[in-house]
């Protein structure tokens, strides 16, 4: 950690187990795979703050995870520590003990995204969710999101691919302005390379083009990306359908060919009292989030334009009534940018790759079959790695192939 160029703050140890109350239950904001999350409040001493006292989040890591956990601890702090932006969450701090790592970040006090847009009901969400009932504020989340994806795409040198851009890990602040969080598995790209090997994410925020190739791009961010912002508008986690959809994207594209884009907007956003430029907005980030989750990466827009949409400077994109198939492998495999142009390889090699692992003649004989999880994604439209017989390849079974 030490050798690691501006590396944050060390807090002491005994003063962050003070503060969370030696990690009590009541502390805990969250967990997940890698550990947990606790709140708890640093006094200037510990935080090496000239403030009184410092609300912070205390990411603790598996001890019995060990080599996993001071992997990830050193590669999330490796990144996360270079990356200064308002729309990304802050750390501050690290601390060390008995072979537990813990970084420590900013507080984000309305928590986290999902926390809101899917968990209603409760007496305080009802009177935190004010803000969130208010169009203005979900649509700068939109924009404060793309923002700060941006900014890792292609302000940061060298670039970082989040790989886990969902509602979960992105954090509120006190006036509603969205960050990213988590970047436990985001790693960064060499300069001239346009991808990284490995597959990882979330069901459901995984593009289609990324199950296959297992190359995590600027695309399959963008792709999740669509997906959380879908979410923002309905209201809708993206796999809370069926039986007549299988995805978010499904859905919002079958009534975007029926003329009735706007009956997926949240309920609780009242559209009709409003005016016809927020509607026009609401739309706005419907055709974007469809644009941005085309199952085919070329036709995915840049972050760039997103922002430009966003910002009102480019006019909406131009969707397809009808959702697209994913065809692979995609159109200037060798040259588009979503693609490694380093790693020599091509369309032939990749496929041939997909069906060597898979069962024998499982790439020629399954049809078909609808996905949640790698997105909805029915048909993946290719040719044999010979290059001489039409295959089609179902990307459900293609995706449980080539898992490990």
């Amino acid at each position: 950690m030490q050798g690691i160029p501006g590396v944050p703050t060390h807090v002491d140890f005994t003063d962050i187990k003070k503060a969370t109350k030696n990690f009590h239950e009541t502390m805990k904001l969250g967990k997940g795979g890698f550990g947990a999350v606790y709140r708890c409040t640093l006094p200037a001493v510990a935080s090496g703050t000239e403030r009184a006292a410092m609300d912070v989040a205390v990411k603790k890591f598996m001890r019995q995870v060990e080599d996993r956990g001071y992997s990830d601890f050193l590669a999330e702090v490796s990144i996360i520590n270079r990356l200064r932006h308002k729309n990304i969450v802050p750390l501050v701090g690290w601390s060390y003990n008995k072979g537990e790592p813990l970084l420590i970040y900013e507080y984000m006090t309305n928590g986290s995204l999902d926390q809101h847009i899917f968990h209603k009901g409760s007496a305080r969400q009802q009177q935190e969710d004010t803000a969130l009932g208010q169009w203005c504020t979900r649509y700068d989340i939109t924009r404060d999101i793309a923002t700060g994806l941006h900014y890792v795409h292609h302000e940061h040198e060298p670039m970082v691919l989040h790989r886990d851009i969902k509602a979960s890990n992105i954090m509120l602040d006190s006036d509603f302005r969205a960050r990213l969080g988590d970047f436990g598995i985001a790693c960064t790209v060499a300069i001239n390379r346009n991808s990284v090997t490995g597959i990882a994410g979330t069901w459901g925020y995984i593009a289609p083009d990324y199950a296959m190739s297992y190359k995590a791009t600027r695309q399959t961010d963008i792709y999740a990306f669509g997906v959380l912002i879908l979410e923002v508008v309905t209201g809708k986690r993206n796999g809370d359908f069926l039986p007549d959809d299988d995805h978010i994207t499904d859905w919002i594209w079958r009534l975007h060919g029926e003329g009735k884009l706007l009956e997926v907007v949240d309920a609780s956003l009242d559209l009709a009292a409003g005016d016809d430029g927020v509607a026009e907005e609401a739309k706005l980030v419907l055709l974007l989030g469809l644009a941005c989750t085309n199952p085919n990466p070329c036709d995915r827009p840049s972050m760039a334009e997103v922002l430009q949409v966003i910002n009102k400077v480019k006019p909406p994109p131009d969707v397809p009534l009808e959702k697209p198939l994913f065809v692979w492998p995609p159109r200037d495999w060798r040259s588009h940018d979503s693609m490694d142009s380093t790693s020599g390889s091509n369309w032939d090699e990749s496929l041939a790759t997909t069906v060597a692992a898979a069962p024998a003649g499982l790439a020629l004989e399954h049809q078909s079959s609808s996905s949640a999880a790698t997105g909805g994604h029915a048909i993946v439209r290719s040719r044999a790695a010979s290059g001489s017989r039409a295959t089609q390849i179902s990307l459900a079974e293609a995706q449980r192939a080539r898992s490990p």
